[in-house]
């Protein structure tokens, strides 16, 4: 009989040669990821300095930088200043300026009541007989008494009548206080009428306050003051000065004063200065009525 060949035992080793291949393949990649994670000392270096040169316009040096070699110069660092710190907007600060862009506005306010009375009154003011301005206390209309009363009196004069009819008309379309004030020159008046100046001032202003009601000016808003000889606005030693002097100021109050504060006529710095100074307006309050 033949014999049957010896049959070769089956190998089960031969997973090592897959195991083998992949921890090689490990082994390669974490080669690879350790020596991409290196830095190279030197080239690091030589790139910072190339940029700090770059950005601070200092001359790139002369010989090659030498590993090892500090980094930067401690002359050569940039002091960049403090970045500064916000400031916080206080409520007095927010009021302020809230009281400033107030104010503004109401100047501008006026200036445009100033205009518009300009343009009404452009007749009068063009012959010399009224002036309109407009002044820390609000805008004032003065009237030379000429254009008011007869010489020495306090009744209104005829054409007087249209004038105030066109300011009465003007006042009633705006809500200010309106303080009339009357004023005359240094030269004593004695009559059966009127002792002083003050008394004549005084009536002056009330027969203009009660024209403006006649054209229906509500009487609330109303005030008369007399102030007398104490405010000029010229000199009373030519007759051109006693002539300005002595007239009738029609003004209407800024909101940004209280209403019952007197109006001077011509309130500017130039007034106040005349008033200050006067040795004689001394202890005079204004007579009102």
């Amino acid at each position: 009989m033949r014999q049957r060949p010896e049959e070769t035992p089956e190998n089960h080793e031969r997973w090592l040669v897959s195991y083998a291949d992949f921890i090689t393949l490990l082994f390669a990649f974490f080669v690879v990821m350790y020596s991409i994670s290196s830095v190279n000392d030197g080239k690091y270096r030589i790139l910072s300095q190339t940029l700090v040169s770059a950005f601070t316009g200092q001359p790139e040096a002369a010989q090659p930088i030498q590993i090892g070699t500090p980094l930067l110069d401690s002359s050569r660092l940039i002091d960049l200043p403090p970045m500064p710190k916000p400031t916080p907007i206080t409520p007095q600060a927010a009021r302020a300026a809230a009281s400033a862009m107030h104010s503004e506005a109401r100047q501008q306010e006026l200036a445009a009541v100033a205009q518009a009375l300009t343009e009404r009154l452009r007749p009068q003011i063009d012959r010399g007989e009224v002036q309109v301005s407009v002044t820390p206390l609000g805008v004032s209309i003065d009237i030379r008494d000429t254009l008011l009363f007869p010489s020495g009196q306090a009744s209104l004069e005829p054409q007087a009548m249209n004038l105030l009819k066109d300011i009465a008309e003007m006042l009633t379309t705006w809500p200010y206080q309106v303080q009339v004030n009357g004023y005359t020159d240094n030269v004593p008046i004695r009559n059966g009428m009127f002792a002083s100046n003050w008394e004549l001032s005084a009536m002056r202003a009330v027969s203009v306050v009660q024209t403006l009601i006649r054209y229906r000016v509500p009487p609330e808003r109303l005030v008369a003051a007399g102030y007398g000889e104490y405010h000029p606005v010229a000199s009373n030693d030519t007759p051109e000065g006693r002539a300005a002097n002595r007239r009738v100021s029609i003004v209407l109050l800024s909101p940004d004063h209280p209403a019952g504060t007197p109006a001077l006529a011509r309130g500017g710095a130039e007034l106040k200065r005349n008033v200050q100074g006067s040795p004689s307006s001394a202890g005079q309050p204004p007579s009102k009525v």
